[in-house]
């Protein structure tokens, strides 16, 4: 039998994903990083910058100490949920475009911060394990 395709192989990575034989880790620490392939700097800047805008104003109407409480709770926000927003979006951008289009996938597995993990532990992790190994591995081509 020939070797599979690089575009076989994405489709039968899809499949493995879909099928729960595989799943994707993320690490979030390594994937929200300007140079991170799928990363997008606007998904942070629309908090930041609202966040600054609103303690301007909250500043300019209420004062330094009102001010400096709402640059806390701006904080606190961006921390908690906007955080959540941003990975969110990753991942349904690794989802969408990286696992269906062979060039994303391949930059972003020499990026780094993606594992594959299959049903029974074993990890493979990017940059340095042969993803299309254990794809080859796990469909049995």
């Amino acid at each position: 039998m020939n070797d599979p395709t690089p575009a076989e192989l994405m489709r039968l990575l899809r499949a493995l994903i879909a099928s729960g034989a595989l799943r994707l880790d993320l690490d979030f620490k390594r994937l929200d990083h300007m140079d991170c392939p799928v990363a997008v700097e606007a998904d942070s800047n629309v908090w930041i910058y609202a966040g600054v805008a609103l303690c301007a104003l909250v500043f300019w109407l209420g004062g330094a100490w009102i001010g400096l409480a709402a640059a806390a709770a701006c904080l606190i926000l961006y921390l908690t949920l906007g955080r959540r927003y941003v990975h969110r979006r990753l991942r349904r951008r690794i989802d969408e475009a990286a696992l269906n289009d062979s060039e994303i996938w391949r930059r972003l597995w020499r990026f780094g911060g993606v594992a594959l993990v299959a049903d029974d532990g074993i990890r493979c992790v990017a940059p340095e394990d042969n993803w299309m190994a254990l794809v080859r591995a796990r469909s049995g081509v």
